[in-house]
């Protein structure tokens, strides 16, 4: 996930910011702190860049993924969501990936399954996303299996633990007969014939 975010934030690079730009020098402030692990730093250059540059989708993208890395899933999820994947062109898994990152910490594992999906169409050999998608698709299956309620699961155990009860009965039980057995079957000690 880290490479894929890192990938992100160098768009802008790729796509021709120029350097003497200040939301490019700002950007590129954001990513050395967001490499260094400074997010909250990363944030607000991001944040800075975005306010010279609202419309530049990468500066979208690695804001969000400075807010993922703030575990403001909420957030993170909005500024994802209003990304168009079509304007990231190579890197749209990476945007669908993610957003379905953000949903599933979200606890949405429908969209999150449904943007892992996409990422998946995109691109095929992406193993992360599909872990990230057998993960989301054992959750939801989780979820769809029935609990049962406080009562029956009450009565569940009372059962379990008469029979268990009954068994260690039935154990002592056999135990005693068993040792009835042996004493009736012992040989009994033949007399010599004199």
């Amino acid at each position: 996930m880290a490479q894929r975010l890192i990938l992100l934030l160098l768009l802008p690079l790729l796509t021709g910011w120029h350097w003497f730009e200040p939301a490019a020098r700002r950007n590129q402030k954001g990513i050395e702190a967001y490499r260094r692990g400074e997010f909250t730093e990363a944030l607000e250059l991001f944040l800075s860049a975005k306010g010279l540059k609202s419309n530049a989708p990468a500066l979208a993208n690695n804001t969000a993924a400075a807010l993922y890395q703030l575990k403001k899933y909420p957030e993170a999820f909005d500024e994802f969501s209003h990304i168009e994947a079509a304007k990231l062109k190579a890197d749209a898994p990476g945007l669908h990936y993610n957003l379905g990152n953000a949903l599933y910490r979200l606890g949405r594992f429908p969209e999150a399954l449904e943007s892992y999906k996409r990422c998946l169409r995109l691109d095929p050999g992406d193993i992360q996303a599909k872990k990230n998608f057998e993960l989301t698709l054992k959750k939801i299956q989780e979820e769809q299996e029935p609990q049962p309620n406080p009562q029956q699961q009450d009565q569940a155990e009372d059962e379990q633990q008469k029979h268990e009860a009954v068994m260690q009965f039935l154990d002592q039980n056999e135990r005693k007969q068993m040792e009835k057995k042996k004493r009736k079957t012992a040989p009994v000690r033949n007399e010599k014939d004199w």
